[in-house]
């Protein structure tokens, strides 16, 4: 099994639990890689990142690139912003070809929790228009990515899904 965990983080969250989670599948002997999407112009004020994400906003993304087709499993995850999640991992999504019967999973991290629904909802149509089968998909409270038994908790079923 070789996994892929592709993210966007701005605040760190995101960044936070992509690495609890990486370090939890490492501890079963899998072989897993992170890649963080990073746009070639962000915008560093997050009132203009939530504008952009509301209105889908196309953005660059430096070296985007990942040969997907060498893994088993991938994660994709990303803040909640506006309703929706970011337009970095929206941008990567779109230049994907194709996740047919690609086991996947994602998560989105959020603050307020307004939208959170909305947006993984949106994140799973995005996946399943490329033909991902998704076997994960969770909302996870951005100020508890620091709490580990939390942490544990919510990615239990991912962790048992990978390693089986």
């Amino acid at each position: 099994m070789k996994v892929a965990i592709i993210s966007y983080s701005f605040s760190g969250n995101t960044k936070r639990a992509c690495l609890f989670l990486l370090k939890k599948i490492k501890e079963k002997n899998i072989d897993t890689n992170i890649f963080d999407l990073k746009p070639a112009k962000e915008e560093k004020a997050f009132l203009l990142q939530c504008r952009s994400a509301f209105y889908k906003h196309k953005v660059e993304i430096q070296n985007p690139a990942f040969e997907l087709n060498a893994y088993d499993f991938i994660v994709f995850a990303s803040p909640v912003w506006a309703f929706t999640f970011a337009p970095a991992l929206r941008a990567y999504l779109e230049s994907i070809k194709d996740l047919t019967d690609k086991k996947c999973g994602c998560f989105l991290t959020y603050g307020s929790g307004l939208g959170k629904n909305k947006a993984l909802t949106e994140l799973e149509g995005a996946l399943k228009a490329k033909g991902a089968r998704i076997l994960f998909s969770k909302n996870i409270s951005g100020a508890k990515t620091g709490d580990k038994e939390y942490l544990d908790e919510q990615f239990k079923s991912l962790i048992d899904i990978i390693s089986a």
